[in-house]
């Protein structure tokens, strides 16, 4: 039996949700009718999802924004663990928010700052399913609210408050169904031409070229990241540095705050090593990631964040769907589809070869 806190819980969650539809209610809008709104909109909203990867996935669609109607007023909602993403990004008022239950003053605040933004358009990007995500969008008071289709496993139903649900097919990668909200809107974007992308700060060059020598060339390897269901393994990433310390590479070790017995376990007897896990943050990890040849690691936000700066990239995944929210990158090599299908050690120095391979190449005809 549920504990009476859940139950209480879900009852609230009920009530949140009726009075939303109530208060917030939107009529569905046809295509010709959300085109004459956007056409007519001075101020936008974006809301994120809280992790680095969904932040990162969400850059195409800020960047095409910024790009096609640079006079808008644009404001992003996240959650102030992915903020660091779109503090990189020039001319974006953040509006930022925490799931800690019990600090309930940044969220108020939170929500007072969508309400004061006075948004025209609220698009929510992938994924916007929560209760906390809805009560965002209804307190925009935006003449236009999108978002997509909620998996049937997502918090209490509240598709009543939004003008329009785009479909989510099966398979469709973050990046694309992101694209999909202005694409309802009547923008012509062409499938896979749009990619996520994070802007190194020179500052974090500088940082980077001081913590990695040019004695090695340098592999990334990173073997945390979210749940450790989705962790490849650590015996698994130890048979991996140690070939390529026998080649010749040098391994950087990163990862997140909390990471850091990861990191020491998986840097104990390998030679040459710098282990930063827990020790930078995200513009100092970027130019990490781009000062190296490759990143190997499970699917994670630092993934998400090497390929954005343009590092070729392994990308192991063990239980998530990488069709869905795979590395959006012409550089990248994915292993492992979710589904019980584990690549081994061999299959993922053969990927790494190809790509140090091709860098190599590339290096020695930049030489010539």
């Amino acid at each position: 039996m549920p504990r009476f806190s859940a139950v209480i819980g879900q009852q609230s969650k009920r009530a949140v949700q009726a009075l939303l539809c109530h208060c917030a209610s939107a009529h569905p809008v046809s295509a010709a009718e959300r085109g004459s709104r956007w056409r007519q909109a001075r101020r936008v909203l974006l809301l994120s999802g809280a992790g680095i990867g969904d932040a990162l996935m969400a850059t195409p669609l800020l960047c095409f924004l910024r790009h096609r109607y640079p006079h808008i007023r644009l404001g992003v909602i996240t959650h102030t663990r992915s903020a660091p993403v779109f503090r990189a990004f020039p001319r974006l008022e953040l509006i930022c928010y925490h799931e800690d239950p019990s600090r309930i003053t940044p969220l108020l605040l939170a929500l007072w700052r969508c309400w004061r933004f006075r948004a025209d358009v609220f698009l929510g990007a992938q994924p916007c399913n929560t209760l906390r995500h809805a009560l965002f969008a209804a307190i925009s008071r935006a003449r236009l609210r999108l978002k997509h289709v909620s998996p049937e496993r997502s918090e209490p139903d509240t598709a009543c408050i939004f003008h329009y649900l785009c479909p989510t097919p099966e398979g469709r990668h973050r990046v694309e169904l992101n694209l999909d909200l202005l694409r309802a809107l009547g923008e012509n974007i062409p499938e896979g031409t749009l990619r996520p992308v994070y802007p190194v700060a020179d500052h974090a060059r500088q940082r980077a070229r001081q913590l990695l020598p040019q004695t090695f060339p340098w592999v990334a390897l990173h073997p945390g990241g979210g749940r450790a269901q989705k962790w490849w393994g650590t015996d698994n990433f130890r048979a991996v540095a140690h070939s390529l310390c026998q080649r010749g590479y040098g391994i950087v070790l990163l990862g997140g705050r909390g990471e850091e017995p990861l990191g020491a376990q998986l840097a104990a007897g390998i030679q040459p090593v710098v282990n930063l896990t827990g020790q930078l943050d995200l513009a100092e990890t970027a130019a990490v990631l781009q000062h190296c040849r490759l990143f190997i690691g499970n699917d994670s936000g630092l993934m998400h964040l090497a390929a954005a700066v343009g590092t070729p990239v392994v990308a192991i995944f063990v239980a998530t769907d990488p069709a869905h929210v795979g590395p959006y990158s012409p550089m990248a090599t994915v292993l492992g589809d979710g589904r019980g299908n584990i690549p081994t050690v061999e299959h993922v120095l053969a990927a790494a070869e190809h790509w140090l391979s091709s860098t190599e190449h590339e290096e020695s005809n930049g030489r010539s």
